[in-house]
């Protein structure tokens, strides 16, 4: 599964946005307003998510299934080149011409089939992590607004320290189970 992950832009662009807070806070523009904020860690929440942890296992599942056919053909494919060698040695090279067909034959399937299934793979996690992205995005926003904070940033990127009260990971694993439950769209 991919992590829930914000570029060097982003990162850039949060630092900047938390520094414009920092100092209007300071400057007193909006001191004597609360200003709230929160955090989420949302590779935990994706982690605490059941329909991610579904989705997960299903990929995982595609993956050792494509990783044994491979495996398979890679057998194959070595079979009919310790045979080539055995034969090699007591016969013409022009007798050995249809092993080594067969043999560029299995390497080209190997590859084949590698790339087919990892363009698979691909597709199917772009179908099944995508909307549970999208449905974390849409709830932290709600929370948001729902919940009046004027700013939530991700955890890991350049929290040292925030007290619990103002992490919503937990609540927000909370409600993407709780909605996933119900068939609900955070929307």
């Amino acid at each position: 599964m991919k992590p829930f992950r914000l570029g060097a832009c982003e990162a850039r662009l949060t630092i900047l946005i938390i520094s414009i807070a920092a100092f209007c806070f300071s400057s007193g523009s909006i001191g004597q307003e609360a200003f709230k904020i929160g955090v989420v860690n949302t590779e935990e929440v994706l982690q605490g998510s059941t329909a991610a942890t579904q989705a997960t296992a299903t990929l995982r599942a595609a993956g050792e299934k494509l990783q044994k056919k491979l495996q398979e053909i890679a057998d194959e494919a070595r079979t009919l080149q310790e045979k080539k060698a055995k034969t090699e040695l007591f016969v013409e090279e022009a007798q050995t011409a249809d092993l080594n067909r067969e043999i560029l034959q299995k390497q080209q399937e190997h590859q084949r089939e590698l790339e087919i299934g990892q363009q698979a793979l691909i597709e199917k996690e772009k179908e099944l992590l995508e909307p549970i992205y999208k449905g974390l995005e849409d709830l932290i926003i709600k929370v948001g607004k729902d919940e009046n904070y004027d700013i939530i940033l991700e955890k890991r990127l350049i929290t040292l320290y925030v007290k619990e009260e103002y992490d919503l990971t937990k609540r927000l694993t909370d409600l993407m189970n709780e909605n996933a439950e119900n068939g609900e769209n955070p929307e």
